[in-house]
């Protein structure tokens, strides 16, 4: 059998032909058909994820019923509860809201005052922070409850002067550093 070779030449460039693919006019692909291209390209989803923490909710710390006249201690217990994002490095605090580092419930209808304190641990030894600063710790990204252990101490002399009848307070701020 014999070939046969045919030249066939084109006037027109491939660059004049309007609104034709290549692949049409080259016609490539199996039986004679247009063929389909493709291209392929990467893309990254991203987040950044931003370290951050806040106060959920918080409990009272109640001392009940003080005694003045009697020496003793009487204690209370309150509650802090905290969520950070998983990792951060939180710092937490408690201070008078009204400024300075004085803890001291005053009453309403007089310019008395009970002193107290607030510790970290059920002990009472080790002072709760009352300013910024201080070991930072890992936070697990779930809430976390803090309990802040409370101690008015009535001492002969020291808390004997205090009008009775009433309610002594004092408002904290919980303050969360990270």
């Amino acid at each position: 059998m014999k070939k046969q070779i045919v030249t066939l030449l084109v006037p027109l460039s491939l660059l004049s032909l309007p609104a034709m693919s290549l692949a049409a006019v080259t016609g490539t692909g199996s039986g004679g058909g247009t063929a389909t291209s493709s291209a392929t390209g990467t893309l990254i989803a991203t987040a950044t994820v931003s370290a951050k923490c806040v106060v959920d909710s918080t409990t009272n710390v109640v001392f009940g019923s003080v005694d003045p006249t009697s020496n003793g201690n009487y204690d209370g217990v309150g509650t802090i509860v905290t969520h950070c994002s998983k990792g951060t490095l939180e710092f937490l605090f408690v201070a008078p809201s009204m400024g300075g580092s004085s803890l001291r419930m005053t009453s309403p209808t007089t310019t008395d005052t009970i002193t107290y304190a607030l510790f970290r641990d059920a002990s009472r030894t080790t002072a709760f922070p009352s300013v910024t600063g201080g070991t930072k710790t890992s936070q697990p990204g779930t809430a976390v409850t803090t309990t802040i252990y409370g101690r008015v101490v009535v001492a002969k002399g020291v808390n004997d002067t205090v009008a009775s009848g009433s309610d002594y307070t004092q408002s904290l701020t919980a303050t969360i550093e990270w």
